[in-house]
């Protein structure tokens, strides 16, 4: 499957969700007041301490805006399907992506494609865009360039971890306590992870490196003066594709290695 027959599956799958307007602008709204909710407590507990590690309130709204925001742009096309694949599996419904003539992958992601994270995209993308106006920020051409470059990245770094996860229905069939994990260590980076301790911070920057996806993003934007900070900043902008790459061909794997439902 090519990008523009990708498009026109994607295309297809808005025109059907926008037939019910109504529901769909509830939800929109629904999400936007709940995340909304989030940065306001985030705000509270600024005013309390003033900064966290050093990080005032703007630059915990940019930290946190550019997780959201990097996380719905992947999940548009990765959450629905992988959180479902399993009960596909199970299903005998998941046959149907490998008899078209089509690529599995993509045509199982055009088909599932989640307009709904439309509510994500616009509150972090607003929230973003005050935050960068707000901090103390130099801005450069190149600086501008790294911090849409660094959006691209954490996006396909979100995408990787859910379809991982997903990837691992093929083996286990059930894995939905795994999600719950992975959305229990993204809470983490909600704030600078210098707050916690070495061996959670190596977790988080070697291991499961989601650091990657805003922090050290962040302190390159920020320019941050500790050569280490600037490396692994730059690092950020490779551990996407690299991540995506390889959770690939984990979920190609899973996929010939598939019998059908009872296999």
């Amino acid at each position: 499957m090519n990008i523009r027959l990708f498009s026109y599956f994607v295309t297809l799958v808005i025109k059907s969700r926008m037939e019910y307007r109504g529901a769909f602008t509830i939800g929109v709204v629904g999400q936007v007041v709940g995340y909304a909710a989030n940065y306001l407590v985030i705000w509270l507990l600024l005013q309390n301490f003033n900064t966290i590690q050093g990080w005032d309130w703007t630059e915990i709204a940019f930290l946190y805006s550019l997780n959201l925001l990097t996380y719905a742009i992947g999940a548009s096309f990765t959450y629905t399907p992988m959180v479902g694949l399993d009960q596909i599996i199970v299903n005998g419904n998941f046959d149907m992506y490998l008899t078209k003539p089509l690529s599995p992958f993509l045509y199982f992601l055009a088909n599932l494609f989640n307009i709904g994270y439309i509510a994500h995209i616009l509150i972090s993308s607003v929230v973003l865009i005050w935050s960068i106006s707000q901090a103390d920020i130099t801005w450069t051409l190149y600086k501008a360039i790294y911090l849409l470059l660094a959006i691209i990245s954490g996006s396909l770094l979100q995408a990787a971890g859910l379809i991982v996860i997903g990837s691992l229905s093929f083996i286990f069939l059930r894995v939905q306590y795994l999600f719950s994990i992975f959305f229990k260590l993204k809470e983490f980076i909600a704030y600078p992870i210098s707050v916690y301790g070495t061996l959670l911070q190596i977790i988080l920057t070697w291991i499961i490196p989601l650091a990657m996806i805003n922090y050290y993003p962040s302190l390159y934007i920020f320019e941050d003066s500790l050569l280490t900070n600037k490396i692994l900043g730059i690092t950020a902008l490779v551990i996407g594709p690299l991540s995506l790459y390889l959770a690939y061909r984990f979920w190609m794997y899973g996929a010939n290695k598939y019998q059908g439902a009872g296999g």
